[in-house]
């Protein structure tokens, strides 16, 4: 605080004489009240001081372990959440096209394989069973399990349209 004698009234206690003009904040003061401006800018001092310490302390901890209640981690993380509700809500729509095509392909499987049932119990009571027909019932048998398992007409496809959209970082250089 560079000082200079004037004759301008203390911005404190009004007097005129002997009062000295604070070349930083263009304020004059009395030979009693110079201490107390000077006192208030050691007190800005060390406010400054507390403040870059505890920014400090921040840097410190941030190096140990990133915040990650800071507000690009909070975007990351409400992506990430958003992303998981779409796979989930779009697997559970998928699931649900699935099964009900399954429940109308039961009653059509259950008819064929009473058919079979029927064939292979008139066969078993005319006691007119051949070699040939237990290897063409078996292959039916084989081929309604495989209808239920994994229908010939059904296949599981990625779209070509993303559902999410892939998140990334974009770092500008420059000044901090």
């Amino acid at each position: 605080m560079a000082t200079s004698p004037t004759e301008t009234q203390c911005i404190i206690c009004k007097k005129e004489r002997g009062t000295f003009k604070c070349n930083e904040c263009l304020q004059s003061f009395c030979y009693e009240h110079i201490p107390n401006h000077r006192q208030e800018q050691n007190e800005q001092l060390d406010a400054i001081e507390v403040t870059i310490d505890l920014f400090h302390q921040t840097l410190t901890d941030y190096s140990n372990k990133p915040n990650e209640n800071d507000e690009l981690f909070q975007q990351i993380n409400q992506w990430e959440e958003d992303s998981i509700k779409k796979i989930k809500q779009t697997a559970e729509e998928t699931r649900q096209i699935l099964q009900t095509y399954i429940n109308e392909l039961l009653p059509k499987i259950e008819v064929k394989l009473n058919k079979l049932t029927k064939q292979l119990q008139e066969s078993r009571d005319k006691n007119d069973c051949m070699e040939k027909d237990f290897q063409q019932w078996n292959q039916q048998l084989i081929q309604m399990n495989n209808e239920l398992k994994k229908p010939s007409n059904i296949q599981i496809k990625q779209s070509s349209i993303p559902l999410i959209n892939k998140i990334n970082i974009e770092i500008f250089t420059g000044k901090i």
